[in-house]
C-alpha cells in the first residue's frame, strides 16, 4: 500500500481546524494538495511550529504511541488528505519487528519533547521581538 492511497479522502477549507491539540489520536493524514499549519498553544498563545505541504504526514506520532495529540493541524489553504486511519497503521506495523518499533516509539517521545523545547524557544524569541518593538517605538 502506497501512503497515498488512503482510500478514504476529506477536503478542508483554508482554516479549518483538523486535528485538535489534546484530544485522542485516531488517524494519521498525508496531504494529497494544499498545506497546513501546526500549532501548539503555550502559556495561552498560540505558537506555529511549522508548515507541511503536499506528500507530507501528520498525525502519526499519536498511532505510533498512543497518547493525546501534542499540537493542532489547522488548513492554511484549501487541502485535501488521505486518512491513514488506525487499524490499517496496526496492520503495517505488524511488519516490523518488535526492536523497530520500540526503536520508532522512543523516535517520537524525544520528537515530543524537542517540538515542546523549541515551541517554548519560539514564545521566548516572540516575547523578546516585542520588548525590542516596545523601546523603539519610544
Amino acid at each position: 500500500m502506497s501512503i497515498k492511497d488512503t482510500g478514504s479522502i476529506q477536503r478542508y477549507s483554508e482554516g479549518d481546524v483538523i486535528i485538535s491539540e489534546g484530544i485522542v489520536s485516531n488517524n494519521a493524514y498525508v496531504i494529497i494538495s494544499g498545506k497546513v499549519r501546526i500549532t501548539k498553544k503555550v502559556d495561552k498563545k498560540t505558537v506555529v511550529v511549522g508548515t507541511l505541504k503536499e506528500g507530507e504526514v501528520f498525525g502519526e506520532m499519536g498511532l505510533i504511541v498512543e497518547n493525546v495529540r501534542s499540537a493542532s493541524v489547522v488548513a492554511a489553504e484549501d487541502v485535501e488528505v488521505g486518512i491513514i486511519d488506525k487499524e490499517t497503521f496496526e496492520r503495517l506495523l505488524e511488519a516490523l519487528p518488535d526492536d523497530l518499533r520500540a526503536i520508532m516509539a522512543a523516535l517520537v517521545d524525544r520528537l515530543k519533547m524537542t517540538t515542546n523545547v523549541l515551541t517554548r524557544v519560539g514564545l521566548e524569541l516572540d516575547n523578546t521581538r516585542n520588548q525590542l518593538q516596545s523601546y523603539t517605538m519610544k
